[in-house]
């Protein structure tokens, strides 16, 4: 399923960057050792308002998903569904991303994960998560 044309909006470059360089990245605030999402602004800890990009180690544990399916195109070639999921990663932030790769049959809460890279032709590169094994 195609997800459309991804932009940058000014607030999340460096995640964009290290997604083109194969690199996770995500936000960590030095003064509590806190880490978040791409998105967070401040840490809700101790007020920091400086909170750094920091390489996160690329694994994850699934938390839960769902399926999505695509209408048929108009040749009537039906699209393969894409599975969204929440993912917990080992620094603590939850991210929102695409599995790739699954037997639908073996989706279960905590299967290990892997980030893996997606460089489309336009629009920036992403993150989505792969089985570890």
């Amino acid at each position: 399923m195609d997800i459309g044309i991804l932009r940058r909006d000014g607030r999340t470059d460096p995640f964009f960057d290290g997604a083109a360089a194969d690199r996770l990245v995500v936000r960590r605030c030095v003064p509590c050792d806190r880490w978040f999402a791409p998105d967070q602004g401040d840490c809700p800890g101790c007020g920091s308002t400086g909170l750094e990009w920091a390489r996160a180690s690329g694994t994850a544990t699934l938390v839960a998903w769902t399926v999505t399916h695509a209408k048929p195109r108009e040749d009537g070639a039906v699209p393969p569904p894409a599975y969204l999921a929440l993912v917990e990663l080992p620094e603590g932030p939850w991210l929102h991303a695409r599995l790739d790769g699954v037997d639908p049959a073996s989706l279960r809460e905590g299967l290990p994960l892997r980030a893996a890279f997606e460089h489309p032709a336009e629009g920036e590169s992403y993150v989505l998560f792969r089985p570890a094994s």
